[in-house]
């Protein structure tokens, strides 16, 4: 049965005066959305700016010392994150692909995550007695890539076979694969081993810099300020970096772990 033609129209009108109030109404609400985001954002950051600056003024912490050896801890610690990502996906994507390989390998990364990575420090120490900083980024890589690895890992693992297929159906192959289809579908455990990651880099950061010989960083100058006695000052200098590093997962990896939710898909 075939519809009038004015009949057709007619309903094309009714349905495009519904749509675009509809249109509009979304567009409306993700400004509002985005808009409560960066209120929200703005806030934290004025609330911590402002405990930031009480703690500092009130226990008399060097600002430059805390908040340079902050902001070189940070990039020391990113820089390290960016390498252990990297290695982390090339090395699940490569060993996955194969059974035999990953049956060879997944054992042996078991094994070797439980290495305390403090016990490289002599060998990397003296093979690297120039390069402080490169010591540093081993150990601090060493640290945050297994969190990160074997989250992937297990993103591999439950990958849903339909749209595997799905995507062999659509011709997405070699790197095109990777970057518009596993990249995608692995987002939300990468993100998660990378907030796991990230804290435990912390962790190791300051004992790095306390043992390293270097000229800034937020390790160096609590060891500076436990060598000499100011016990209070440490504690200050502690509460504020919990702030910053507060901050940090606030502002940026919540967030992040919220927007990479909409790749996930159900087992």
């Amino acid at each position: 049965m075939r519809v009038p033609r004015e009949m057709s129209k007619v309903r094309y009108a009714q349905d495009m005066r519904f749509a675009t109030p509809l249109h509009t109404s979304r567009r409306r609400h993700a400004l509002s959305s985005r808009t409560l985001t960066v209120s929200a954002a703005l806030g934290w950051l004025t609330l911590g700016g402002i405990a930031v600056f009480a703690i500092v003024q009130l226990s008399g912490l060097n600002q430059g010392s805390l908040l340079g050896g902050f902001l070189m801890s940070l990039g020391r610690t990113s820089v390290a994150y960016v390498i252990a990502l990297v290695a982390s996906i090339v090395i699940a994507l490569s060993i996955t692909a194969n059974p035999i390989v990953e049956r060879i390998l997944l054992p042996i990364f078991d094994v070797l995550q439980s290495f305390p990575s403090f016990a490289l420090f002599p060998i990397l120490v003296n093979s690297l007695q120039r390069s402080p900083e490169l010591v540093i980024l081993v150990v601090l890589a060493l640290e945050i890539i297994w969190p990160i690895l074997f989250s992937i890992i297990g993103g591999m693992k439950n990958r849903r076979e339909e749209l595997e297929e799905a995507a062999t159906i659509f011709g997405a192959r070699g790197w095109r694969r990777i970057w518009v289809f596993t990249l995608p579908e692995l987002l939300p455990s990468i993100v998660t081993g990378s907030i796991v990651g990230w804290g435990e880099g912390w962790e190791v950061i300051i004992g790095a810099e306390l043992l390293v010989s270097v000229h800034q960083g937020i390790g160096r100058y609590f060891g500076i300020l436990g060598n000499s006695g100011q016990s209070t000052l440490l504690a200050a200098g502690i509460g504020v970096l919990m702030i910053l590093l507060f901050l940090i997962n606030k502002l940026i990896w919540l967030p992040l772990l919220h927007d990479v939710s909409a790749y996930e898909t159900e087992t």
